[in-house]
């Protein structure tokens, strides 16, 4: 009888231990699926994120596509390298017009590297993500964590 639980006990334990790790998987693709966690990429995966994203919404060629990865890897590194400047610091002003002055940079590179009707495209999208990001915060989502 003794036997019979052990077994079942250590089985229980096997079982409950790899549940949890399913789940846990399970949980990191969920957030990676739904943006959360994109602070702990590093700059060559949020550039190839980038890049593939923007391959397929824009119809990119393949030498476009190496090109708006040679530059979302540049913007990235400097994003990443203003981040870490800016996390150290007591405070983070200045951090935002930095921030402007690199996104600015790429938007000019990108330019040279897209076609009129691709721009345009990509425009648009950007502006649809700013929307969206202002009316998370007008709706208090961003506001109430900031508070917290």
């Amino acid at each position: 009888m003794k036997k019979t639980l052990v077994i079942l006990a250590a089985f229980l334990l096997t079982v409950g231990a790899a549940s949890a790790q399913s789940s846990d998987l399970a949980t990191a693709d969920r957030a990676a699926r739904t943006g959360q966690g994109r602070g702990n990429l590093t700059p060559e995966q949020r550039a190839d994120m980038q890049t593939q994203r923007l391959t397929k919404e824009l119809s990119l060629t393949a030498d476009q596509s190496t090109q708006v990865r040679t530059i979302a890897l540049a913007e990235n590194q400097e994003m990443q390298a203003l981040r870490t400047k800016f996390a150290s610091a007591d405070s983070r002003q200045g951090a935002g017009q930095e921030m402007k002055v690199i996104r600015d940079k790429y938007d000019a590179q990108l330019k040279a590297v897209l076609t009129a009707d691709q721009l345009t495209k990509f425009n648009q999208m950007r502006d649809e993500q700013l929307d969206k990001r202002k009316e998370k915060m007008q709706g208090g989502g961003m506001k109430k964590k900031a508070k917290a």
